[in-house]
């Protein structure tokens, strides 16, 4: 049986600020989160809310895939928001919400739609 190398290629990890005004952030993350794409994705998310915006959304709509490494990051991010009194929420992809919801974490995160 031939393996499609191109399908099992991970999309690129892109994390950029989308919008941000005098109180708010909004921050897009793009491609797929996994193993080895979870450390940079919690160092540029932190680096991003460094000034303690008052409000921020992670929009992850453009997310493919997201294992349990890219859901401790967004555990992560929500307790040290909550310490900092940034009110945080995400705008996942199906995907990102499928897995937030099969962990258990819809209670803790503040996921818009859910």
């Amino acid at each position: 049986m031939a393996i499609d190398s191109e399908a099992a290629q991970a999309s690129p990890l892109v994390v950029a600020e989308a919008a941000r005004s005098e109180e708010a952030i909004t921050v897009a993350v793009t491609g797929d989160i996994d193993i080895s794409t979870s450390p940079r994705l919690r160092s540029e998310l932190f680096e991003l809310l460094a000034d303690g915006p008052g409000v921020a959304v992670i929009d992850m709509t453009g997310v493919g895939f997201c294992d349990s490494s890219g859901l401790s990051v967004l555990v992560q991010l929500n307790r040290h928001c909550q310490e900092s009194g940034i009110d945080l929420s995400f705008a996942p992809s199906k995907v990102v919400h499928r897995a937030i919801e099969l962990t258990g974490l819809l209670p803790t995160l503040k996921v818009a739609g859910a």
